[in-house]
């Protein structure tokens, strides 16, 4: 009996012991709870991890975007800095038809441009670009036409195309900038020519005035078309049509260039657009190929294309009708290439004005863009 009450109360002390302790560890630990006692919380102490960020999509790079990164490109120039531009990690590059870097070329030389300038741009491609006059060190001056292709506000591809005043000697080399094999053209550029663009060629067109794209690159396309054929009616001529190259009028120019010393009542120029294109004699002298089409501004009724014409060398003179055969200058007697940039002035369809610049390259060279 003894050892049975004993056995109890011992029980009975442990059983307390147990419960004090659980006391202790319930109030030292207040916001902790044994499982078999806790009370849901429904979620109220959770920690949520907030939704993933999804990259912006850049905003498309309107006409005032597109304009601006030819400004950033020409800033860049002056800066010789080509890293504080948004460039392509695979960039492509050239001048004059040449693959180059990047900072290279140009890039070394130029100071600034000119006033005659022309900006061009087409949001739907991503395309844009400039035609006009630049400085090289400070005194030098040419015409370039620069296509820029912007892709997700990167610029992916650079190709420009030069116009260079050549500074011949007069008494001794002196500032000469011509290279011994550079030809003397019949056009060759004056920078006096290129003060400031025709008003035409800057003024936005009303929309009864506009052509679609498509439009405007096929009658583009109809002037190299009825050049090689020497058949103007290909070509949708404006009436009040008129065009240049290199700065000097190649149509309605009574005083153009007199090209045979025995004709001399014939001068290069003279006629209309179509007239020059009927009489053919430079279709004679350089074959048109490659031509590609570089820039469509609908909004400035403008569209810049690019074509290499081929002087074999081996033809000494051309018939024109009502005027005989008309002998071609010596120094066309030789292989030589034209890089031709020509921006078209396109107007309810037709074609109103041509500014061209044409630049020698070695015969049968490319344009580097696949042509």
């Amino acid at each position: 009996m003894f050892a049975e009450n004993t056995l109890v109360k011992l029980l009975i002390r442990r059983m307390i012991l147990a419960g004090l302790l659980l006391g202790v560890w319930c109030v030292a630990l207040p916001g902790v709870a044994l499982p078999t006692f806790a009370s849901p919380d429904q979620g109220k102490n959770l920690t949520h991890i907030p939704k993933p960020v999804t990259a912006a999509i850049p905003e498309p790079c309107d006409r005032t975007c597109l304009v601006g990164v030819v400004d950033s490109y020409f800033k860049a120039m002056l800066n010789r800095n080509p890293r504080g531009l948004a460039l392509a990690r695979d960039v492509k590059y050239t001048e004059d038809g040449q693959t180059v870097d990047p900072g290279q070329g140009i890039w070394n030389t130029f100071t600034g441009l000119g006033t005659y300038r022309v900006y061009l741009a087409d949001p739907e491609t991503g395309e844009t670009g400039y035609y006009g006059s630049y400085t090289e060190f400070g005194r030098l001056q040419g015409v370039m036409a620069l296509r820029l292709l912007v892709t997700n506000h990167e610029i992916t591809q650079v190709e420009v195309v030069m116009a260079r005043q050549e500074l011949r000697p007069k008494g001794g080399l002196g500032d000469n900038t011509a290279g011994v094999m550079t030809p003397i053209l019949i056009d060759e550029l004056d920078p006096s020519d290129f003060i400031s663009p025709d008003v035409s060629l800057l003024a936005p067109l009303a929309k009864d005035e506009r052509t679609p794209r498509s439009e405007m690159i096929d009658a583009a396309q109809k002037y190299y078309q009825g050049y090689s054929a020497k058949d103007a009616s290909i070509v949708p001529f404006a009436a009040d049509c008129s065009s240049r190259e290199n700065g000097m009028a190649t149509s309605h120019n009574p005083n153009g260039p007199v090209v045979d010393p025995s004709k001399p009542d014939f001068h290069a120029f003279g006629g209309s657009c179509a007239d020059e294109l009927n009489q053919g004699y430079f279709v004679g002298i350089e074959k048109p190929r490659g031509v590609r089409t570089l820039i469509v501004d609908e909004r400035q009724g403008l569209v810049l294309n690019l074509a290499l014409f081929d002087n074999e060398g081996n033809v000494k003179s051309v018939s024109v009708s009502g005027v005989g055969d008309v002998a071609v200058p010596r120094n066309f007697l030789r292989p030589i290439t034209f890089l031709k940039p020509q921006l078209f002035k396109i107007e309810s369809g037709k074609i109103r004005e041509i500014e061209g610049l044409s630049w020698p390259v070695p015969f049968g060279m490319r344009s580097g863009w696949n042509n």
